[in-house]
């Protein structure tokens, strides 16, 4: 049961780290400007 559960909360991690980075691919289309890309792709290497 305790593997079952690590599975679960394992693929639970996956799939939010992937839903933050399609967000901040969106973000990065929207940017007005390529410097304002730059800092938001700065800003996410740091998390």
């Amino acid at each position: 049961m305790s593997r079952l559960r690590t599975t679960l909360a394992e693929h639970r991690l996956a799939r939010a780290r992937r839903r933050e980075d399609r967000a901040l691919e969106r973000l990065l289309t929207r940017a007005p400007t390529v410097e304002s890309a730059h800092e938001l792709r700065a800003i996410a290497a740091r998390r």
